[in-house]
């Protein structure tokens, strides 16, 4: 018998740490967030955490079933961007909102037929979509390393990274849950030793000013089914909710993950990802969920080095990630909860150490041309990317894009050639 032998990963406990990090700093990072936008559509207590749970359990489906059958890392998530959206919209009836949700779920199911997001993809490089990430992850860890010094935490986040670096040394495979155990230990000391007040100015100091109102009124609050509405579909809202909703998740998240995949060497196909999340969004939109994606952030937690040695079992963090997801999608609200409990600076600092190996993969794959006159493009996409500018709506990782690939266009024409040729 003349098998070919596939040897078993040697570290499993990476594949796990990896996945459970990413549910761990996409929860963590962007929950408070979507409470208040379901808050601000007039959603109840019950509905939004039926509306979370149906979220949870959508992208905790679509990354353990995809990720599976494809032994590719694909995380996916709520679209964060699109919940920021929805705060100011200044809709207060939660079922047209629901209207909208499938509105936008719909534009993105057909796009995915058309195939037309595989036509964009054509566009973009593998060494523009590695700055891309790059600046989109520089980003995450210059703003962990401000908060540290601005909300006075030197000693809690020198700690975690002096303790990373030590620890990579002695089990390199552990060091980030290690990491994590760390975080846990400083934020239950700031717990018993810190007034709230001073907790949620932090979170307000962060960007996460649903934190001053997260935890008001979930008192007796559960998945109650008798809380559910029928979506009803307003055609100014549609159009004034739904179709920004669908292009700040197309180009602020979807696009973005599919650049971090095609960074790290992946092959995916653009058109399905798109229809199978757009999909069960439609399906969560049904529950009050507004949209799920690709991640990009987190995802590059489960694509990276940190995920495992071999290149072709670190599918199996983006699936761990993926039934923690559904198991939580059943104690939304208790989840939450202990999420809270997290320090916002340290869980910020602790998916910087967990992203440091995909930060330094991306830049190096970024700038492999040895004419760093070639590279320039790339730098310009980073600067863009790295500077968190917004034009008409749309987000710097989309104008990182479009000014670097407008600068590969300038700089050597005959590129274009090889878009009409795919």
């Amino acid at each position: 018998m003349n098998r070919r032998y596939k040897p078993r990963s040697r570290h499993p406990v990476q594949a796990f740490t990896a996945g459970a990090v990413a549910v761990l700093v996409g929860y963590a990072s962007s929950v408070a967030i979507v409470w208040q936008a379901l808050q601000a559509l007039s959603a109840s207590v019950s509905q939004a955490a039926l509306a979370l749970a149906a979220l949870s359990a959508g992208q905790g489906f679509l990354s353990l079933y995809l990720s599976y059958k494809s032994k590719t890392p694909l995380l996916f998530a709520w679209s964060t961007p699109g919940a920021a959206l929805l705060i100011s919209a200044g809709v207060n009836d939660f079922s047209s909102a629901m209207g909208a949700f499938i509105f936008a779920a719909a534009l993105g199911m057909a796009m995915g037929l058309l195939r037309g997001l595989s036509w964009v993809m054509r566009l973009i490089p593998a060494q523009l979509a590695s700055a891309l990430l790059a600046g989109i992850l520089l980003r995450l860890a210059i703003e962990s390393v401000e908060q540290g010094f601005q909300q006075s935490m030197y000693l809690p986040v020198a700690s975690m990274w002096v303790g990373f670096f030590v620890m990579r040394r002695l089990w390199n495979t552990g060091a980030i849950f290690v990491m994590l155990l760390i975080a846990i230990a400083w934020s239950t000391y700031f717990h018993f030793h810190e007034h709230a007040a001073n907790m949620t100015s932090t979170l307000a100091g962060m960007g996460f000013e649903a934190a001053k109102t997260f935890g008001q009124g979930q008192e007796g609050a559960s998945l109650d089914l008798k809380q559910w509405l029928w979506p009803s579909f307003d055609l100014t809202v549609m159009l004034g909710l739904g179709l920004p909703l669908f292009l700040v998740t197309l180009t602020g998240q979807n696009m973005a993950g599919l650049a971090a995949i095609k960074s790290f060497g992946y092959s995916s196909n653009p058109d399905r990802l798109l229809f199978a999340s757009s999909l069960l969004s439609a399906v969560a939109a049904m529950f009050g969920g507004h949209a799920l994606n690709l991640a990009a952030i987190t995802a590059a937690l489960c694509l990276g080095p940190q995920a495992g040695e071999s290149v072709g079992d670190r599918w199996k963090a983006s699936a761990w990630a993926g039934v923690l997801y559904v198991l939580i999608a059943g104690f939304a609200l208790w989840v939450i909860k202990a999420l809270m409990w997290l320090h916002p600076v340290l869980v910020l600092t602790l998916a910087s150490i967990a992203l440091m190996s995909s930060m330094t993969a991306a830049l190096q794959q970024a700038y492999q041309d040895k004419d760093l006159g070639q590279s320039l493009p790339q730098t310009l996409c980073l600067l863009v990317v790295l500077s968190g500018v917004q034009l008409a709506g749309l987000g710097s990782a989309f104008w990182g894009l479009c000014f670097g690939k407008l600068a590969m266009l300038l700089q050597n024409p005959r590129s274009q050639d090889d878009v009409k040729k795919a």
